[in-house]
């Protein structure tokens, strides 16, 4: 056996990996499309590395490898990925029928290993079959990266369609998922892809040492577990904000006093507080006055001196109100203040946390810490 630090560090990686998928795979709190497909992505990419390091420590020959162990579990990374990134996206969308053809490569180089097996371990195997199958494994190598690009090219491109069309509308009844964090991955897989390539030409052709691939080994596996853990701490979220948007849906608007005279700040007041327009992060004084049919500076005028304040500081003053009931209501009092804030309508948790400390001179959490469970209405104050 030949252990050292490199295949030491990817072997704990794989623990981690098949923990992880079990865990997804067998707890009821995960057994939604989007994570069961993460569960899937992580188990599968635990399974190849898993393969790949048995032959690396030398517990298995390589002609054991293939001719017992080996599946192109490198064939699936690609698929899954496309999969979690619709499900992400748009978690009600049907997968389309054509979709799945692009498991047809990882069915194609399975059933010819499956056919290398049979002939394996029944002794049939020869010189020549072997090289043939050595030959496609470089082959499906070389196809599996361009495979994923494409993949990762196609998610960015529809990651960016759906941030457009979410900064354009805005659906009370449905919380935007968070794509951010998933849009940075991608980049970097898409770039950490072309060192792939080049290891796998200077394996395959250049005759390079095969202690290149820990490189790109370990890089993958802290992608890929990044990935998961990342995508299981957002699916936590996203699941405290629908409940948080049910609870928003089902409570009256907060209450007014005071309203103004004028049509155009009252149909602002009725916008933002009734219709609940300050829940979308992306609000600007430009679409509000978009949606209201007056010009932008007539609306700023108009809050100005009709409501003694500014557009930023009205909206932030709504989601602030809006945070307090959240973090004072005993069915939220173990959500995370990501999920808080991010519901109340703020773009971050670090807006978040900087606002609130500016319009009640505590973060959350200590303003959590130091209040008292009150009934909802009386956490209710006039917005000015």
């Amino acid at each position: 056996m030949d252990f050292n630090i490199y295949n030491s560090i990817i072997l704990a990686g794989i623990i981690q990996g098949l923990i992880f998928g079990a865990v997804v795979a067998f707890s009821k709190k995960y057994r939604f499309a989007p994570t069961l497909v993460l569960g899937a992505l992580i188990a599968f990419f635990s399974l190849n590395n898993l393969q790949y390091y048995l032959s690396e420590v030398r517990l298995i020959t390589s002609d054991q490898l293939f001719g017992i162990m080996f599946m192109p579990y490198q064939l699936l990374t690609g698929p899954l990925l496309l999969l979690y990134g619709i499900k992400l996206m748009r978690p009600t969308a049907k997968i389309k029928k054509r979709t799945f053809l692009l498991f047809l490569p990882f069915a194609l180089i399975f059933a010819l290993s499956l056919y290398y097996k049979i002939m394996y371990v029944s002794g049939s195997a020869t010189k020549e079959l072997s090289e043939i199958c050595r030959l496609m494994l470089g082959v499906m190598e070389f196809f599996a990266i361009p495979f994923d690009q494409i993949i990762v090219l196609w998610l960015l491109w529809e990651i960016r369609k759906v941030k457009k069309h979410d900064a354009a509308t805005f659906n009370l009844s449905k919380v935007r998922p968070e794509l951010g964090w998933f849009k940075n991955i991608l980049i970097v897989f898409f770039f950490l892809s072309f060192v792939w390539l080049y290891i796998t030409f200077m394996t395959f052709v250049g005759g390079a040492s095969q202690d290149l691939w820990y490189v790109i080994w370990i890089a993958i596996s802290v992608m890929i577990y990044w990935l998961g853990h990342i995508g299981i701490y957002k699916f936590g979220v996203m699941e405290e904000r629908k409940k948080m948007r049910t609870f928003t849906l089902d409570q009256t608007s907060l209450p007014v006093y005071e309203r103004q005279r004028n049509e155009h700040v009252a149909a602002f007041e009725f916008l933002m507080i009734d219709q609940k327009r300050f829940l979308d992060s992306t609000l600007t004084l430009d679409k509000a006055a978009d949606e209201l049919k007056i010009s932008k500076s007539h609306l700023s005028r108009m809050i100005n001196s009709e409501l003694k304040t500014g557009f930023p500081d009205y909206i932030n003053a709504l989601r602030v109100e809006e945070a307090k009931i959240y973090l004072l209501h005993p069915d939220f009092s173990n959500y995370t203040l990501v999920a808080i804030g991010l519901e109340a309508g703020f773009a971050s948790k670090t807006t978040f946390n900087s606002t609130f400390k500016k319009v009640t001179g505590f973060t959350p959490s200590e303003f959590k810490n130091q209040s008292k469970i009150i009934p909802i209405r009386q956490l209710e104050k006039p917005v000015a």
